[in-house]
């Protein structure tokens, strides 16, 4: 613990390091700011791949949306599911880049974009086999 850490908290940096690096990311000269930016931008990409994989294999008839949230906002329109998807997700991605400092952030943006990279490659092998 560092004189001015709170006890309790974790760090996402190391004692020795700059704000918002990680000992790994340091010696690449990548700070940790930096990475849980692209990784949230990606995680935005991802979710705008993901909705319009699901637009475009429910307008063919061939599935059908099982996430009842999702579904609700799809009966309610094209718009109105698309504002909710990117909407939610955005906030999500507002409220890790809010608490950056900490290690949860960067971690919780590496699972993200993993689970949202693997539903995506799903949803294209899926489409592309059509």
């Amino acid at each position: 613990m560092t004189p001015s850490q709170k006890p309790g908290t974790t760090p996402l940096m190391g004692a020795s390091q700059e704000p918002g690096t990680t000992r790994g990311l340091a010696r690449l000269g990548v700070s940790g700011e930096q990475l849980l930016f692209w990784l949230l931008l990606a995680l935005w990409v991802l979710n705008v791949a993901d909705l319009l994989l699901t637009h475009y294999v429910l307008w063919l008839g061939f599935a059908t949306e099982e996430n009842g949230v999702m579904r609700y906002f799809l009966h309610e329109g094209t718009l109105a599911a698309t504002v909710f998807k990117i909407g939610i997700v955005s906030v999500g991605a507002l409220l890790l880049w809010r608490v950056r400092h900490h290690r949860a952030a960067l971690v919780a943006a590496v699972l993200l974009v993993a689970v949202f990279a693997a539903v995506v490659a799903y949803q294209a092998a899926w489409a592309i086999s059509l």
